[in-house]
């Protein structure tokens, strides 16, 4: 399971989940993609499913189902103004993800048990929440997921908002060398 995080106008340039991709061996080889609604259709293996609202997808023997509708309990109640683009994903091992697209976000709920080597931008799932800080986790995992492991069809850029640039500028030169040395190794590393 993969997030794509971007800024967004509403945001201020601060990370919100765009669209996560599911697959790998664990599907046979298949990926899922659901992203915001304006990132486009809901796709398997790059074709377009779930094209009509509401509506239903399976892959092939039974592997998955992938249901498209209004329902589910909201991951954010703010949101509960807004109409309803709800994708749950009923996967292999009792994993069920939760999907709400909104125009130009997502919100997810993941429900699975732990895996072994579990980790990731949420953590590590161990009940200690000290060892998931965002520096513990790229120690862990490396902060862009390695090309060979990416389920997205491409990478995405990591261009700055002009707020990000802007702080760029007011932060104290020294301190702004020793952060590119240090998360270099991190932002070029792939």
């Amino acid at each position: 399971i993969q997030g794509r995080y971007m800024g967004t106008k509403y945001t201020a340039g601060l990370a919100a989940t765009k669209k996560i991709a599911v697959g790998g061996e664990w599907l046979h080889g298949h990926v899922i993609t659901v992203g915001a609604l304006e990132e486009g259709p809901i796709r398997v293996d790059g074709i377009p499913v779930l094209t009509t609202f509401p509506s239903k997808h399976a892959l092939e023997g039974g592997l998955a189902q992938i249901t498209y509708s209004t329902e589910g309990e909201l991951v954010d109640k703010a949101t509960s103004e807004w109409d309803r683009r709800i994708v749950r994903m009923e996967l292999p091992d009792e994993v069920t993800i939760e999907v709400f697209r909104w125009k130009n976000y997502v919100d997810l709920r993941i429900r699975m048990r732990q895996q072994k080597m579990q980790d990731g931008s949420c953590g590590n799932f161990n009940n200690d929440a000290s060892d998931d800080t965002t520096e513990q986790i790229f120690e862990r995992v490396g902060a862009r997921v390695p090309k060979g492991e990416l389920l997205f069809n491409s990478r995405v850029g990591a261009d700055l908002t002009d707020v990000e640039e802007k702080l760029l500028t007011m932060c104290d030169p020294e301190r702004l060398e020793k952060a590119q040395s240090e998360c270099g190794q991190f932002l070029h590393s792939y």
